[in-house]
């Protein structure tokens, strides 16, 4: 999944933004922010009924507006009772060749399921017995881990996939649930993206971990792939679930695992809905982290 588009290629300089706000209101602030233009929204848990969300935007002359358009409405949801006097927000100016350094203080070391450990190359973490290191550096991609939907992909990959098993990583962004796949002993494992941009990251983070003899990476749709995998998982968006149906359903072995993600939870019946009316597959089970979820099924 990614979070961006092709203006990433000529950006110079954007405005990073770090908002502390109650998990009720993750959906209409994300919502606010990305029709004022944020490529991007990223969401870590920071406890009991708070979130942080990080963003940032194309710095074109417009940023102070932007940063008033945000304070305003922050105010306005206080003005209506919506109890967001504690609310922390942070912003930050980044030239492009600057990115990494600025953007480490946002970035932390996280554990994901029973046996991942994400984190940056800066830090150091002691990993126990039985535990699987997954290095990413924070680029202009999707998936630090640190999304609810990544962290579902990847302890459902976690629970579902077996040694050898071929994956497809459908929207690879940072290329970190083709590195999860890879860590829990999969097989061949491909991850594709349409964004240039996110599959040289993908490459890079793949090489740090040291597994690129088993991830294959490729700017590609999943029509021009012709192979078929044992799981397919596609942490997407509604619309790109939604297009790419047949393809997927197409690319997946007989008994081979569907794992979906990117969309929320009033969204998830239409996606059960249409994939389950193909007649191909069969239902296994969803999994929830705050209003996102994560759908599996199953080719008979």
């Amino acid at each position: 999944m990614k979070i961006g588009d092709d203006r990433f290629s000529s950006m110079k300089s954007w405005l990073a933004v770090s908002l502390l706000i109650p998990e009720r209101l993750v959906e209409p602030i994300s919502s606010f922010l990305m029709e004022h233009g944020a490529t991007g929204i990223e969401e870590v848990d920071e406890g009991p009924e708070w979130e942080r969300l990080k963003t940032y935007f194309l710095q074109n002359g417009k940023e102070k507006r932007v940063l008033q358009a945000i304070h305003r409405y922050l105010q306005s949801l206080k003005k209506m009772g919506e109890g967001i006097s504690n609310i922390e927000m942070e912003s930050v100016s980044i030239p492009e060749q600057d990115w990494g350094e600025n953007w480490k203080r946002f970035f932390k070391p996280l554990r994901v399921g029973a046996r991942f450990v994400v984190k940056p190359p800066w830090f150091r973490t002691r990993v126990k017995r039985g535990e699987l290191l997954i290095e990413i550096t924070p680029g202009m991609a999707f998936g630090t881990g640190t999304h609810a939907t990544t962290r579902l992909c990847m302890e459902v990959l976690e629970k579902r996939l077996k040694k050898g098993f071929s994956v497809l990583d459908v929207g690879t962004g940072s290329g970190i649930l083709s590195i999860a796949a890879a860590r829990l002993g999969g097989g061949e494992t491909w991850g594709i993206d349409v964004d240039p941009v996110a599959v040289e990251i993908a490459r890079e983070n793949v090489s740090r971990n040291g597994v690129s003899d088993r991830v294959h990476l490729r700017k590609a749709r999943i029509g021009e792939i012709r192979k078929r995998f044992d799981i397919i998982v596609a942490n997407l968006d509604f619309r790109g679930l939604k297009g790419t149906r047949m393809a997927l359903i197409r690319h997946l072995k007989r008994s081979g695992f569907l794992i979906l993600s990117g969309v929320l939870e009033n969204e998830g019946e239409r996606i059960h809905h249409l994939y389950m009316e193909t007649g191909f597959l069969q239902w296994v089970e969803v999994a929830r982290k705050v209003e996102w979820i994560c759908l599996t099924f199953r080719k008979k």
